[in-house]
């Protein structure tokens, strides 16, 4: 498999680390943004395979703005997006994103859980091809 890139927006360092060393040993390379205006301007110059959102960035459902702008981008419309949230998954109608992401995540994440979760998008965006 080849590198794939991920971008994960995230505003608590402590789960950026995490992550990043979840992703160490796969052929996974990922970008670490704190903040949904960084995230949009990184999407715009570069090209993610994935994308990984935590549903309250700066202020509450400000993550779910983030994925809504980001399906507005022709170069994302199909691209998987993930949501780390430690809220419910029965929330996302008040936010307006089901429907538009791939997978819903609660906080903690399980390294083994988002690997295979990873994988399993990507070869099937593969064999759509």
């Amino acid at each position: 498999m080849t590198t794939k890139k991920i971008l994960y927006v995230e505003d608590d360092n402590a789960n950026l680390m995490l992550v990043k060393l979840f992703f160490k040993k796969e052929p996974f390379e990922m970008t670490g943004v704190d903040n949904p205006d960084d995230a949009l301007e990184i999407l715009k110059s570069q090209s993610f395979d994935v994308v990984i959102v935590d549903l309250n960035l700066r202020k509450e459902g400000d993550g779910a703005e983030l994925i809504r702008d980001l399906r507005n981008l022709p170069e994302y419309k199909d691209v998987p997006v993930f949501v780390f949230s430690g809220h419910d998954i029965h929330s996302f109608k008040e936010y307006g994103i089901e429907g538009i992401i791939d997978r819903y995540f609660n906080k903690p994440v399980n390294k083994k859980t988002l690997i295979e979760a990873i994988q399993g998008v990507l070869e099937i965006k593969q064999n759509q091809k």
